[in-house]
């Protein structure tokens, strides 16, 4: 059996909390990993952070007992123990998200987990944050990029970040899980749209060609699916003027 499976079993049952702790406190967890143990006596009290340790069981707990999830949950703050700084007068913990995913790695590794699994993990921790920044003033082209981003792992991503909230305050949990819900259905709603409807106007290929002289073949296709890549990186408009278009072409050559 694989090393990760012990803790695995854990975070699938239906009290992980509860068995994190044990498993804390027989020191199984430190053994296998050490990456998580760190966070035990980190934060609390006047630290001017909150008790990482129990914030991170009850995100587990809260999560829906999805392994990808869970696992996520339980690493996605461990960069916070490394990247913690008081230097600008302030509790910081910059790319936190870039730190976590990269322990989360090298710990799946150590461990036998397998790599399907482990990539998936390691894709929900580093984007958790994106996820989370979301604000209802953001564009539609800012949604599409996050969702195109995050791509098989979206779901996930969500149930995540939802359950990623340990406040005692009731309005704010409500608020952040409605923004959580109002993000997905707008990735949802603009991701069918765009199944619906092409990215780029109809007949834009001809006059792509006409504009720049193009050669009909291989190119004309390279050319077009050059532009539907800056559109759903929210470089360009999704089905505006031909004119748009064109004009970011010629100002790539």
């Amino acid at each position: 059996m694989e090393k990760y499976v012990v803790v695995d079993q854990a975070l699938m049952c239906a009290s992980p909390a509860e068995e994190l702790e044990m498993l804390y406190s027989t020191s199984i967890l430190s053994e296998l990993y050490p990456e998580i143990t760190a966070m035990v006596g980190f934060g609390g009290g006047s630290s001017g952070h909150k008790d990482l340790w129990w914030h991170t069981k009850t995100v587990v707990e809260q999560a829906e007992p999805v392994q990808t999830v869970r696992w996520a949950a339980l690493f996605h703050d461990v960069g916070k123990v490394p990247t913690f700084s008081r230097e600008s007068g302030k509790v910081t913990f910059h790319g936190h998200e870039v730190v976590s995913a990269r322990l989360f790695e090298t710990a799946a590794r150590r461990t036998g987990m397998e790599n399907k699994l482990r990539k998936q993990i390691r894709h929900l921790v580093r984007h958790l944050g994106q996820v989370e920044s979301y604000a209802s003033d953001w564009t539609d082209s800012a949604v599409r990029r996050l969702h195109k981003q995050l791509g098989d792992g979206w779901d996930d991503a969500v149930l995540l970040a939802r359950a990623d909230i340990t406040t005692k305050h009731a309005h704010k949990r409500r608020a952040h899980r409605a923004r959580m819900t109002e993000l997905d259905e707008r990735a949802k709603a603009i991701a069918e749209q765009d199944a619906a409807q092409p990215l780029l106007p109809k007949g834009l290929g001809k006059l792509v060609i006409d504009a720049l002289q193009l050669t009909p073949g291989p190119i004309v296709g390279e050319t077009m699916k050059s532009l539907e890549q800056a559109v759903e990186a929210g470089e360009l408009p999704p089905r505006a003027e031909p004119d748009v278009y064109i004009a970011y072409l010629k100002n790539q050559v």
